[in-house]
């Protein structure tokens, strides 16, 4: 089925140079974030900084690829499409600009989920771990992002001849313009979109219920467990919720374009201007993520505020000393954090 009306919003112009805007914005954005995590983040949370980094990072990156490395145009309902970024410029063949993108989500996931395995290993095992433990997790992380990079393999095996993908996008989709086709870089994954969808099912199958696990052990934890200081308690309940909201709230908003491309495959529906519209919606997703843990993090969100002169100064000298009050209370073996 077609939406044979052309609009602004089904170009080129208007996809890219939305997405270049999106690009201006996003790298300063990060960069901040960056700089936050790394220099002022609590000494009591330094026990999350490396994985808080790690995760902003990979947000990051993914942003910068979507919106100014690869800029790519989806031509839904079919798997196909060609790019529009610094790609052409770099000669990046389009069928790897495709296996990057795609495999960039399954890391996205994977690190959203050990990040949750970490804070339920320190949370329920503490920071002291014995060699075999540590050495089966190291595996379990290993696994799990070899995993990231290899599920959409198999809807490589079968790309079709890209004249006759071609022939049966135009076929599948009637109303799409000619010389899009013709686009430098257009390529057809797959015709038939069923291994492409397995694939992501697969992934999203093998992270979920993990994720939902760690999250729910950890809540549990949190509101089940008698803690020898009730500061210690409200401050790991306090920055578990900050960080349920950090990852959540962006996931919550990619439904939204989620849910509109699985329709378009399901349905058989080409709009190439609501497509580009929700592909720049999913580019959005790193910006929302880093705002978030800006403000939903009280040091995060302390520091900002008085490095733009929005709080009174003495807001970082009351946080610092309640940090300090926090660690001169809390002598047990495990962490805050």
């Amino acid at each position: 089925m077609c939406s044979e009306s052309i609009s602004f919003l089904a170009t080129d112009e208007f996809y890219a140079g939305t997405l270049h805007i999106l690009t201006a914005i996003e790298v300063p954005v990060h960069l901040f974030g960056a700089y936050i995590i790394v220099a002022k983040t609590p000494k009591k949370m330094r026990t999350v900084k490396g994985s808080m980094l790690l995760l902003h990072f990979v947000g990051a990156f993914v942003d910068v690829y979507l919106s100014f490395i690869a800029t790519p145009v989806l031509t839904l309902p079919v798997c196909s499409g060609y790019p529009l970024g610094f790609s052409l410029v770099l000669g990046i063949p389009t069928n790897v600009q495709v296996y990057l993108g795609i495999s960039f989500v399954g890391v996205i996931a994977v690190t959203i989920l050990t990040f949750f395995e970490d804070r339920y290993h320190r949370l329920i095992h503490g920071h002291g771990s014995n060699g075999k433990r540590s050495w089966k997790r190291m595996f379990y992380v290993v696994i799990h992002y070899i995993v990231s990079v290899l599920f959409i393999a198999p809807g490589y095996l079968n790309i079709p001849d890209q004249a006759v993908g071609r022939a049966a996008t135009k076929k599948t989709i009637p109303c799409i313009p000619d010389d899009v086709l013709n686009r430098p870089g257009y390529f057809v994954l797959s015709v038939v979109n069923t291994i492409p969808c397995l694939c992501l099912v697969f992934m999203f199958a093998l992270v979920v219920p993990q994720g939902a696990y760690f999250v729910g052990s950890i809540f549990y934890y949190l509101f089940n467990t008698v803690s020898k200081s009730q500061t210690t308690n409200r401050l790991q309940k306090q920055f578990f919720f900050a960080l349920c909201i950090q990852i959540f709230v962006p996931i919550v908003v990619l439904m939204f374009p989620i849910l509109y491309i699985v329709l378009a495959i399901w349905f058989d529906y080409y709009n190439q201007g609501a497509t580009n519209i929700a592909l720049a919606g999913i580019a959005f997703h790193g910006i929302l993520s880093t705002i978030t843990m800006l403000i939903v993090h009280t040091p995060y969100r302390n520091a900002t505020l008085s490095m733009f002169r929005l709080s009174p100064k003495n807001t970082g000298n009351n946080s610092q000393q309640i940090w300090k009050t926090v660690v001169g209370a809390h002598t047990t073996q495990h962490s805050v954090w």
